[in-house]
């Protein structure tokens, strides 16, 4: 797949033409790929290159002033599940004052500039200078083909990423995962940390992130963790070990069955399920008590659900 970034001054020439949704698309979920999934077979229909069109920052960023949003996924995870769902040309608009200001006109003019024969959009749409842009002005265009996908909803309410990180905010990312189409991740690298688990035979990897993701809430997780190509069973901990009364947040992972050290190497940390919250323990014995019953819980999960180490859920 290629990536390509796309600026007002260097707007890069495709050799085929392009059929291409258009979205900022944090988390890629299943409303998303309903977009993605038409764009892929109108491609195949008339051998135009399928392809996405994102944004770079986040829009907010430049028209509300927010600074470091978390977000659900990061651009470059957006790109690798985009690839596997078959867009072969990525493209990111520099998302800057100049561009947010493009009257509807010259958005459309910019759009052609880059190949776009089929433009796949959502029906809540909306671009140019604060906004004016929507659907029924890209109908009234004719620059390029139009198809508009409709709401894509989930036990009767739309499927959105702002109704996904609430839910990854409270906990539930097994419903989290329903909207997504696979669990929700964090990626990072192995850190040091201060090696107590190993002190009560709870090895942990700890998450170093080195990009803004969407914090689950507080609390243990069935989860995965996937490192050196390998997914493992494990419980994450997400908070401060109030036991340990730690001032800084941390997430980490007992992966069972497992003894390799992995420090400073890429690591994922996918959520499945909500065990229970974090709770300070009177001893250190108590608190293995309670890991030991956790992890006998999350093993009996995997035993009941075989599924949830095999694709699409984990990526």
């Amino acid at each position: 797949m290629e990536i390509k970034r796309v600026t007002l001054s260097d707007i890069p020439k495709s050799a085929r033409p392009l059929t291409a949704c258009i979205g900022y698309f944090d988390g890629l979920h299943l409303g998303h790929q309903r977009l993605v999934e038409s764009v892929v077979n109108d491609a195949k229909k008339d051998g135009t290159i399928p392809s996405l069109i994102t944004f770079d920052p986040d829009p907010w960023v430049v028209l509300r002033g927010m600074h470091d949003p978390a977000h659900l996924t990061t651009m470059e995870d957006r790109a690798r599940i985009a690839q596997q769902m078959g867009i072969e040309c990525f493209l990111i608009l520099d998302f800057t004052e100049a561009m947010s200001a493009l009257d509807t006109a010259q958005f459309h003019a910019l759009l052609a500039e880059l190949g776009v024969t089929r433009l796949v959009c959502g029906h809540d749409f909306h671009y140019g200078h604060y906004g004016s842009g929507s659907v029924e002005t890209l109908r009234a265009q004719d620059a390029f083909a139009l198809t508009v996908i409709e709401p894509i909803t989930y036990d009767g309410v739309r499927i959105s990423s702002s109704r996904i990180e609430q839910l990854i905010s409270e906990g539930n990312v097994a419903l989290a995962a329903r909207l997504l189409g696979r669990f929700y991740f964090l990626r990072g690298h192995v850190a040091r940390g201060f090696r107590r688990g190993t002190t009560m035979h709870f090895p942990t990897a700890n998450l170093a992130m080195s990009d803004h993701y969407l914090l689950p809430k507080s609390g243990v997780y069935a989860g995965l963790a996937a490192v050196d190509g390998r997914c493992h069973e494990a419980m994450i901990n997400v908070g401060n070990n109030p036991t340990f009364q730690n001032e800084q947040l941390t997430i980490e992972a007992n992966l069972f069955d497992f003894d390799e050290m992995i420090y400073e190497k890429p690591i994922t940390f996918y959520f499945i399920d909500y065990i229970r919250s974090e709770r300070r323990f009177d001893s250190r014995e108590d608190l293995i008590w309670q890991l030991k019953s956790d992890r006998e819980r999350i093993r009996g999960l995997f035993e009941q659900h075989p599924e949830w180490k095999e694709e699409p859920l984990c990526v």
